[in-house]
């Protein structure tokens, strides 16, 4: 039998980035519902992401990669997790959490070691198409390795696979039914534009260029939100403003799970949650994966809604200001093609994430108290 969800205190390690830490926030909103209490355990990098964390208690670790940089950096990054680990142990022992969740990225890992060492019960997540590094280390040792798409390459044999899908913020689910926007045949097309933190410079050149250049009535007919680096937001603005295109341009956008709603196409990275929430509120996208990304895991993650019809994928080395002319004119053209699109891409990955978690939390924990 299940404790009862007051007496369960469940840490969830994620760190790095928003696309591990948005996942373990879905997670921890479904446990709250549940009653049960939470323990955010992430870095410095991953604070940053945590304002909204629904965490009851909550403590930082350090953590760095040891897979990149040269055998001083590697080194560096070892001791750092080593001290990652330690502290993760003696917060583990007073705070005495029922079971864990690892997020991937390397805060994750000392955390879930600790649980290891500690015979907590843990699982492991993996968001994206590609079994991350910090996961292949503890996967074999988890009760679970649930996964966000129907593919998990790199993964090793003999492990609890399942899919779940990938756990959406309450913000993105909350918007997950709006009706794709009608378009008639003078009405405005809206195209949200946003390159996540990495290389989002190539966001505010090719995409803008493009737009500039389409013949005046199709860009008398569109609506550009656009999200560019402070440094470009001016620059951004005015390029729209000379080519007589509507536009709002910002730094960052707070509510974009409803900009993404109200858009009739998005142009952005292939990051775990970007794919995902494009699925859950079902919108037509074109989809630049992150050339650096490890494993190339953004063109995994694209390949979900490419597969579909719902997405088109440009290389990052040819996204160009042609390149991008190229696939927007045939679609500002026929814009049934987008309404085609988002019903492909609606849903198309698995749904439920955050409470097929929660119940295979419920499983580990109850499997301990058994025995």
């Amino acid at each position: 039998m299940t404790l009862p969800p007051s007496q369960q205190l469940i840490a969830l390690a994620a760190g790095g980035t928003g696309g591990h830490m948005f996942p373990a926030e879905a997670l921890a909103q479904e446990l709250k519902r549940r009653g049960s209490r939470v323990l955010l355990v992430t870095d410095v990098r991953g604070a940053r992401y945590a304002d909204k964390f629904p965490a009851d208690e909550r403590f930082q670790i350090s953590a760095a990669t040891p897979s990149i940089g040269g055998p001083v950096a590697k080194g560096m990054a070892a001791v750092s997790l080593a001290q990652g680990l330690f502290t993760a142990l003696g917060e583990f022992r007073k705070r005495r959490p029922t079971a864990a969740v690892g997020f991937g990225g390397y805060p994750s890992l000392p955390a879930m070691k600790a649980a290891s060492l500690m015979g907590l019960p843990y699982g492991v997540h993996e968001q994206n198409g590609v079994l991350g590094r910090a996961n292949r280390m503890l996967v074999k040792g988890a009760a679970f390795a649930a996964h966000g798409f129907p593919v998990l390459e790199k993964a090793p044999k003999n492990i609890n696979r399942i899919e779940v899908g990938n756990p959406v913020r309450d913000a993105v689910a909350a918007v997950s039914h709006t009706p794709f926007p009608s378009i008639d045949k003078n009405g405005k097309i809206k195209i949200l534009i946003f390159g996540g933190s990495q290389g989002a410079s190539i966001f505010s050149d090719a995409p803008v260029k493009a737009i500039a250049g389409l013949p005046r009535d199709m860009r008398e007919r569109l609506n550009i939100v656009h999200q560019a680096r402070e440094a470009e937001t001016a620059d951004v603005r005015s390029a729209y403003a000379s080519a007589g295109v509507s536009c709002e341009v910002a730094p960052f956008f707070a509510d974009l799970p409803q900009r993404m709603a109200a858009a009739h196409l998005v142009v952005s990275r292939a990051g775990a949650s970007t794919v995902t929430e494009l699925s859950a509120i079902g919108r037509p996208s074109i989809l630049v994966p992150l050339a650096i990304a490890m494993d190339d895991h953004q063109t995994g993650n694209a390949r979900s809604l490419s597969d579909a019809g719902a997405a088109i994928v440009l290389p990052e080395k040819t996204f160009t200001e042609i390149a991008v002319s190229e696939v927007l004119t045939p679609l500002l053209a026929a814009p049934h093609r987008l309404e085609e699109m988002a019903a492909a891409a609606k849903d198309r990955v698995k749904a439920g994430a955050a409470a097929a978690l929660a119940d295979l939390v419920d499983e580990i924990i109850d499997a301990r108290v058994a025995a």
